[in-house]
Formats: C-alpha cells, structure tokens, sequence
C-alpha cells in the first residue's frame, strides 16, 4: 500500500481504530498499556483483511484512544 493509500485508509477507518483502543480499555479496565498491547493487537488482526491496515500501521492511534478512554471526559 502506498503512503498516500496509507493514509487514506488511516483516515477512512479512524473511528473502527479508536473503538479497538476504547473497547479494550473498556473490557480491561485501568492497566497499562504493555499489559493488554498483545490483546489490542490480537484483536486488530481480525480487521486488518478488511482494512488492509497492518498492526504496526495502527498501533499507534489504538494505543491513543486506549489512553484518551481512561482520561476523565469533561461534562458538556
């Protein structure tokens, strides 16, 4: 895949991406990162045929909304 096909493709699946990293955080509660990276990435590899995104391509922005999930959201 190119990089610009890359990116495009980044950015088409964003939300599917940050809801691996909220969905793990959700079901594994508050640990650290390098405790459910492998689960994060185990459940990636069901989406890539689809998405043609690798891990390494995602991890990333995963590892971003795992943390942007356990950070307090402000009351709108």
């Amino acid at each position: 895949m190119s990089k610009d096909a890359s990116e495009a493709a980044l950015a088409s699946y964003e939300i599917l991406i940050r809801s691996v990293g909220q969905g793990i955080r959700e079901v594994h509660g508050n640990t650290t990162w390098d405790a459910v990276r492998s689960r994060a990435e185990s459940l990636w590899h069901l989406y890539a045929v689809t998405t043609g995104l690798s891990w390494p391509q995602v991890a990333d922005r995963v590892h971003d909304a795992w943390l942007a999930a356990g950070e307090p959201q402000a009351d709108a």
